[in-house]
Parts: C-alpha cells; sequence; structure tokens
C-alpha cells in the first residue's frame, strides 16, 4: 500500500512538472525570439533563435507526455523559471552591445543549466513511472539543452569573452 502512495504522488509531481515546464517553454520561446533580434554577436543571436534550440519540439513532446497522463495545461511557470524570465528580460536592456551580450549569454546559460536539470528529472520519473516512450522523449530535450548549453559556452569561451577583453585593452 505505502508503494502505491508513493507512485501516485510521484505521478502527480511528474504531471504538476510537465505542466510548468510546458508554461516556461512557452515563455522561453517568446523570450529567446525577441533576444535573437536585440543581440550584438551573430552566433548569439543563431544560438538562442526558437529553431536552433529545438524548442518547438520540447513544447510538442511535453504536449504528448502530459497527454498520455491526462494532464491538463496550466499557464503558470515555476518560481525559478519567473526568476530567469525576469533576468533575462532585464539583461535585454536597450540598445545593443557587447556588454548587452555578455549580460543576455550569463542569463542564458542560467537558463540552459535549469532546462537540463529539469529534463534529466522528468525522465527519470516518466522511467520510474513506467512512462517509457516519454522518458526517451524528455531524454531527448535534455540532450537538445545539453547542446545549446555547450554551444553558448563556445560562444562565450571564442568570440564574446575574447572580444570583450580586446575592447578592453583598446581603452
Amino acid at each position: 500500500m505505502e508503494k502505491k502512495n508513493n507512485s501516485l504522488t510521484l505521478i502527480e509531481i511528474y504531471k504538476g512538472m510537465l505542466a510548468e515546464q510546458l508554461a516556461a517553454e512557452k515563455k522561453y520561446q517568446k523570450s529567446f525570439t525577441k533576444i535573437s533580434t536585440s543581440a550584438q554577436t551573430d552566433e548569439l543571436k543563431s544560438a538562442i533563435a526558437p529553431d536552433a534550440t529545438d524548442i518547438e519540439n520540447h513544447i510538442s513532446r511535453l504536449s504528448r507526455a502530459m497527454e498520455s497522463v491526462k494532464q491538463k495545461s496550466q499557464p503558470q511557470v515555476s518560481a525559478i523559471d519567473e526568476t530567469l524570465l525576469e533576468s533575462l528580460k532585464q539583461s535585454m536592456g536597450k540598445g545593443i552591445s557587447l556588454v548587452k551580450d555578455t549580460g543576455i549569454l550569463h542569463t542564458l546559460l542560467g537558463i540552459f543549466n535549469f532546462k537540463v536539470a529539469r529534463y534529466e528529472s522528468l525522465h527519470r520519473m516518466a522511467t520510474a513511472i513506467g512512462q517509457t516512450e516519454y522518458a526517451l522523449l524528455l531524454e531527448q530535450c535534455s540532450k537538445d539543452n545539453q547542446n545549446t548549453l555547450a554551444y553558448l559556452n563556445q560562444i562565450a569561451q571564442n568570440i564574446i569573452y575574447p572580444e570583450m577583453q580586446k575592447m578592453n585593452a583598446a581603452e
């Protein structure tokens, strides 16, 4: 009996996290679209364009996983996502500059680290409750976000930080 209650609790947590992540992905999609047009660095623009981050696929996968457990969508995102979205909004500011790109980059690194962790948790929960097909879809979302995170780190190391250093040296 105790095991059954734990499974029900895990399913409820899983359902809630799916709904929160779906709501968050929709908000991230809008924010990334805005940022991809306001960044100075071409690589940063392309790295966060919604098609580059596979965000539409994530939304589709989350929707399918929610249907499988009969979870309805909710428009509310987690407090952590709200904070990250607000931080992203603040980092966009006005104008276009390398300094602004650095702020955007740091916020994006936080967002994608969190998204990787969230999708890994969802993957493990889906596996534990026997949602094998959806566990694989959620694992792919984690891998997509890991790839974006790795690309953002390359942009930081190879483009933005060296350019900032050149700019500082010229002053």
